[in-house]
This record gives structure tokens, sequence and C-alpha cells, in this order.
């Protein structure tokens, strides 16, 4: 597929960046056999996650994973600095020594958000794409090519200024999770409509559950936080149910981009969601509660529902049967609306994106990393010393001689080496966990070693969750707008989104009144919705998808 792009300077950049040229490799280290012959450094800055865990007094310096890539490849990846927090902290000082010219390390990584492009536009990394041609491995390519769309977020004036981290397709698809045991006590069916879903909830609410007497329980846990269409906790199935997704750009009648958040049909989701925090049916802290915090209430056994990523119903959604005695859940359907539409959020391309100094001598050495992690822990042949995981007692066991995945039968608990990975995980080829589960689901002979992995690592949860993702591929909203951020985006569009969010939260918890939402969709427009419509559907069309 050939891509055209729309191309403009960033004027805030200083010139002696804009001009900066790739400082001339010397001669390459040998690196014969698949190891360099004298160690080599490979220098990085991290950000601690809430999700990374270690073990034995190892951090993220040193650790099973630096070791294995030492001994097997001679590369030494040495973090100049890492930052704990909102990952805000992390941007933010790549920004300050962007601005006061310190150096930089070899390699950055960014989740993706549009506070990386000023890093990506600001001269201090390289064009990576003829990089990636000359020096990925031919499984690495092959992944890529699987979807050559995780290209175009980080094309930035016709150059790729990073390198997608790929995901699985569907791997990050969202279920509706239920707490079946509430479900059976209080004799209920599995809600299909958002009607039904409200009386399920609302039996959820007063008829005590989980039988303590107290009036302590939640129909549904969601995030409010940072977006009303997220990862984990979401909302954006209420939205969903009446036809238009926020925070998206969708392709409408016409063949052209709009903005869901701006949508008339918004109203109806947000009058829903009103009437469900009016009568207690989500927690009254969604406001400040991030995706991760929202599951609290559900590990807890305080929430009956929750919608989250297929693989969640492992972490952090399965914490609640070691904390509940009793309770147990099911993956069900997204609800639909009134008319019969259903929308909730589908897994995009990638997850984030790594960037290389543009004064990285041997940019190769990245790729020797990258090129073994693909090479041997993504899909490792049958045999692999990797094919149960990347190291026993941390990411797999081993009890009485057989593979287990159970945390409780390996000493000291897990500690997952794929988090320390300069991808920030492990990861993926877009069409292989599909196919694996497919495979596994439908109870095929002929899986592979992978599959068998697969098999074990699966919740019951989860495997049912993906029959049901795979039967409605439809419900799974994904973004039309895959590009960098237009110029006005990138200026103000934080802002305007912000604008947006602070209006919806103010109408749902009956802070304004409805009618409020149409004034603030006015002003969106007035103060630059509109220009930013313009640059997407310019991008759009430099595509070839609109019809002319």
């Amino acid at each position: 597929m050939i891509f055209s792009f729309i191309f403009w300077e960033d004027p805030t950049v200083p010139s002696q960046l804009q001009e900066k040229k790739n400082t001339p490799a010397g001669p390459a280290p040998s690196f014969i056999g698949g190891k360099y012959e004298s160690p080599v450094i490979l220098t990085t800055v991290g950000h601690l996650y809430p999700d990374i865990d270690f073990k034995n007094g190892e951090d993220l310096q040193n650790n099973v994973l630096s070791r294995l890539f030492e001994d097997k490849l001679g590369i030494k990846v040495n973090y100049l600095w890492t930052t704990t927090g909102d990952e805000d902290v992390y941007i933010n000082k790549l920004n300050t020594l962007i601005a006061t010219g310190q150096s930089l390390p070899d390699i950055v990584t960014f989740k993706g958000g549009q506070n990386m492009y000023p890093l990506l536009r600001s001269g201090a990394f390289r064009d990576v794409g003829q990089l990636f041609e000359q020096y990925a491995s031919p499984k690495w390519k092959a992944a890529m090519a699987q979807a050559p769309e995780s290209w175009d977020r980080y094309v930035i004036n016709g150059k790729k200024m990073a390198i997608p981290i790929l995901d699985g397709k569907m791997n990050s698809n969202e279920v509706l999770y239920i707490r079946q045991d509430w479900l059976d006590k209080l004799g209920l069916a599995a809600p299909s409509t958002i009607d039904e879903m409200e009386t399920v909830m609302d039996a959820f609410v007063h008829l005590d559950p989980d039988g303590n007497g107290k009036d302590d329980t939640y129909g549904l846990s969601i995030s409010l936080k940072n977006s009303f269409f997220t990862w984990m906790s979401d909302a954006g199935f209420v939205f969903g149910a009446y036809g238009e997704m926020p925070d998206i750009w969708s392709t409408d009648d016409d063949g052209i981009l709009s903005y869901g958040s701006v949508q008339p049909s918004i109203r109806q989701g947000l009058t829903t969601l009103k009437r469900w925090m009016e009568r207690g049916y989500v927690p009254k802290d969604a406001e400040i509660l991030d995706e991760v915090q929202a599951t609290e209430s559900w590990k807890l056994g305080k929430a009956g529902m929750i919608l989250a990523p297929l693989w969640a119903a492992g972490w952090p959604l399965g914490d609640v049967t070691a904390n509940v005695p009793g309770a147990r859940f099911e993956a069900y359907p997204i609800p639909v609306g009134p008319s019969g539409l259903s929308g909730t959020r589908g897994t995009p391309p990638e997850y984030g994106a790594i960037a290389i100094n543009a004064d990285m001598v041997n940019p190769e050495i990245f790729f020797n990393y990258m090129n073994f992690v693909y090479d041997n822990f993504v899909d490792p042949p049958s045999g692999s010393p990797y094919r149960w995981g990347i190291a026993e007692g941390y990411d797999y066991g081993n009890e009485d001689g057989k593979v287990t995945f159970l945390e409780s039968q390996v000493p000291g608990g897990f500690a997952d080496p794929q988090k320390y990975l300069l991808s920030l995980s492990l990861p993926s080829v877009p069409n292989l966990l599909s196919e694996s589960i497919a495979r596994i689901n439908s109870g095929a002979s002929d899986q592979t070693s992978y599959d068998i992995k697969n098999k074990l690592l699966r919740t019951p949860q989860e495997l049912k969750g993906w029959q049901i993702v795979e039967s409605n591929p439809s419900v799974y909203k994904t973004d039309a707008f895959t590009g960098a951020p237009t110029p006005t985006m990138e200026k103000i569009g934080d802002a305007l989104d912000e604008l947006l969010h602070d209006a919806m939260l103010k109408i749902v918890y009956g802070q304004e009144p409805l009618s409020s939402f149409d004034l603030v969709v006015t002003r969106w427009h007035e103060l630059g919705g509109d220009k930013i419509t313009e640059e997407v559907n310019e991008w759009y069309t430099s595509l070839g998808k609109i019809n002319q």
C-alpha cells in the first residue's frame, strides 16, 4: 500500500535542531554468531509503570532480562534515569533535556499520546524507515507487513520518526465482565440491552448481592478521569449504544471523517450516564479514578460489572477470586441500545513507539536487540528455551516437573521480564494471537507450542471473551485518524479535548444541564475544531480513501 502524507514544518523547533545531521557511523562493533565480540552499551531511559514488578532484589537496570541480553548478545542496556508516577513526568523530563540541549539516550520509548510529538519534531531523533529496512529481521518485517497502518502515527514531514510497537489484533478488545455468582444469587440473567443492564445494576445496588447487610455495592465500575472512551473500566459503550463513540474520528455517510465527541447522539449517552450516577449504579468518584484505580472496587468485590480488555480477565480482574471467597465472573457481549446499536473500544495496531537518537553512531545495536526479541520471544519454535516464557521462576514456573503459570506455585510470585523490554511489553505479530486462540477454541489438533502455552495462560473467561469478540467484529471501534497530529491539533487539540471532557463530566454529575453540551460543541467548532476537521480530512483525502 502506498501512502502520501501532508507535510509541515514546526516553527517552534530551534534551527540548530532542524538542521541537525546524523552523526557519521564509525566502524561497526563486531557482531559474530549473534553476539558482540566485545560488549556494547545501549543507553535508554525508563518510566516505572504500576504493573512492573521485581523480585530477588532486582530493578530495571539489573535483572534477569538484562543479564540474558548481556550473556546472549553482548548488549548491556544502561538506564540513564527512570521516573515514577504520572507518565507526564517522563515526557516532561525528556522535553527539558531537549530544550536545554542536554544529551539524550540512544533509544527512547513512548507509550503514545499527543505529548510525544514535540519530541519527535525536535530534530533530536532520526528517520528510522531506512534503518528498519536495512537491519530488521525477516520475522520483524513480516509482522510489520501485517499492520502497515501502524506506521502512520509516526510519519512526520514524510519521515518515519519512530518504530511502532505492534499489538495483537483484537488483543485489547473489550467485553463486559459480570459477577456470575451475583447473577445466580439474585436469579438474574446477563443483560443483552442497556435497559436490561439497568435492571441488573439496580439489583446489584439494592439487593445486597455480597450478603454483608450493607448498602455498599455498585452496578458498574467506570473510570472518567482521563476519557469517556478508554482502555479499561471503560464507559464508551454507553455512547456506542446510541451510535457514536467519543474521542475518536469515524467516517460519516459521505465518507468524511467527523469527531465523535461533538455528535448529537453523545447527548443520549450523557443522559444515560447521568441517570446511572444519580441512582448510584456507578461510583461517585469515577471522575478522579484512572483506568486501573477504577478496577479496585471490582477486585474488592464491590462492583458487579466492568468493561475491560480480554486479557484483563487475568490481571487485574482475576484478583477478585482471591479477595472474595466464592467469587465467580464471566465474559458477556456488549449490551445494545434501544435501536440495536452497540460499540466499544477496539484494539489499535500499535501501543507505542521507539525513537532513535539522531546522534546514535551504531543503531544496528538496537535492531539486534529487537531482532532477538522477535526471533526468540514472540513465537518461539518448538524446543526453544523460551517456549514457556523468558525466565523460569519469573513469568512461569516448574512444579514437580510440569510447567505452571499459577503464581501461587512460583516461589516469590511472578515478576514478568517482558515488562523490562525496551518495547515495554512483548510486541506482537498482529495476527498471531487471534489465530492461536481460534485454534484453541475450535479444539484443533495441530496446535503449536505457542498454542499450548496460550491455552495454559488464558483464563476460561478470556477464552469465552475471544469467542464473543470474534463473533461480533462490527462492535469494536478504532480511530479512523491514524496520522500524526495536525498543526492545529498539536497546538490546541489537548485544550479542546479538555474543554469537551470537563463539560461532559459536569453534565454527568448534574452540575450543568444537558443543554450546555450544545454550547460547548459550538465553542469547540469556533475555537479550532473546524480547522482540525479540515486538516484531518486533508490527511484522509491524501490516502485516497474519500470518494471524489
